[in-house]
């Protein structure tokens, strides 16, 4: 006679993942990591999603299939001491969720949790991110990250972009030996979402808007589009998102005499951003840094002509495979080109048509799958078949 067969659980011949932010605000890299959770969630993984704490003024980025935000601690530190709270409850709230590799992105947490990873078992691995460059990080920080992306706890450290990777190239060869670049993309349900929206947009007719998609901070350089759309004959501009900037903008926008010409949106669900973005004839940002730009790539996907900025991950992000430029560059205090490609854009359609199609080109080369195949290389190799 024999007993009970125990049940398999697939999960818990896995590593414990968990994908975690300096905090949850609406932007690139919490969907990214969103994103990412749910993919490693499909490939079995036990996963969670966490943050050292909420965005103050704003909804959290939304989250991914079933996965909620965790949060380290209610509200940001406001003072130092508040700040070595805050070590401490970083600490306890691993070694309660125990996990086995954890990824970390934007500033804060990619210089504490390598620090409290080494009061957790021996067995725990961290992987650092970069999303920007880091000389765009307060100079303390990035001195202090060069440190501890070196203690032994550190397995890898990520840059989204090749821009972004050399950005590090002053970093310490200990560190620089644990770099690697791992574009970002999106996931399969909005892939699908985006083939939708480029077979409608194909029998679109042409409707002289302009679409732009981001926090309205200081980074997107959304000022030099007002500049720039003040220059453009019969078109409108919508801008998608919230931030610190928006009363200066709409400050501006009566300024420059443009009441009536400018939209602002706030922040929509996904599935409504995208379908705004589509309902665009050219996609505009012209911001000062980026890492790889979700939105650029959603733009790309639709097959919106793109117009960037000349910063290096800009540049970057719309060379295909190929090195061709895919989408058209211009420098980022630059109203006068900006303006100049956009009247283009909106009145050539040949010129258009041409940027369009570029456009699709490069929104075909970038696969979900492939990002996530990266990262889960990262994790042990004696955990990722089991």
């Amino acid at each position: 006679m024999t007993g009970p067969v125990a049940k398999h659980d697939p999960q818990a011949a896995r590593p414990r993942v968990m994908f975690l932010l300096t905090h949850s605000a609406a932007g690139g890299a919490p969907e990214i990591w969103s994103n990412l959770a749910e993919g490693f969630a499909r490939r079995g993984y036990p996963v969670r999603l966490a943050a050292l704490y909420p965005p103050e003024d704003e909804a959290p980025q939304p989250a991914a299939g079933e996965h909620d935000w965790l949060y380290v601690r209610a509200r940001k530190p406001g003072n130092p001491l508040g700040g070595v709270g805050l070590f401490r409850d970083l600490v306890g709230f691993l070694r309660r969720h125990a996990p086995d590799v954890i990824f970390t992105a934007l500033p804060a947490a990619d210089l504490l949790v390598p620090l409290a990873a080494q009061f957790l078992p021996a067995r725990t691995r961290v992987v650092v991110s970069h999303h920007s460059p880091v000389d765009t990080y307060a100079a303390p920080l990035r001195a202090a990250e060069a440190l501890t992306g070196r203690l032994p706890r550190v397995s890898a450290i990520v840059s989204v972009s090749e821009a972004v990777g050399r950005s590090l190239d002053g970093r310490s060869p200990a560190y620089r030996a644990r770099t690697r670049v791992i574009h970002n993309s999106l996931p399969p349900a909005i892939e699908h979402h985006l083939e939708t929206l480029a077979a409608r947009r194909r029998d679109r007719p042409e409707r002289r808007e302009l679409v732009a998609v981001g926090r309205l901070a200081a980074q997107k350089n959304c000022d030099i589009l007002l500049l720039a759309l003040a220059r453009v004959r019969d078109a409108s501009l919508t801008f998608v998102g919230t931030g610190p900037d928006e009363p200066k903008l709409r400050a501006m926008v009566t300024e420059l005499g443009l009441d009536g010409r400018v939209r602002f949106l706030g922040q929509r669900t996904r599935t409504e951003a995208l379908d705004l973005l589509a309902d665009s004839d050219v996609f505009l940002q012209p911001s000062l840094f980026e890492g790889h730009s979700l939105a650029l790539i959603e733009a790309s996907k639709i097959g919106i002509p793109l117009v960037v900025s000349d910063v290096p991950s800009q540049v970057e992000g719309v060379t295909g495979p190929d090195g061709n430029r895919c989408g058209i560059v211009v420098g980022a205090r630059d109203e006068v080109a900006l303006a100049a490609e956009i009247q283009r854009l909106l009145d050539d359609p040949a010129y258009r048509r041409d940027w369009t199609e570029r456009a699709r080109r490069l929104g075909e080369s970038v696969r979900f799958e492939k990002t996530v195949a990266a990262y889960e290389a990262l994790v042990p190799a004696e955990g990722r078949g089991r």
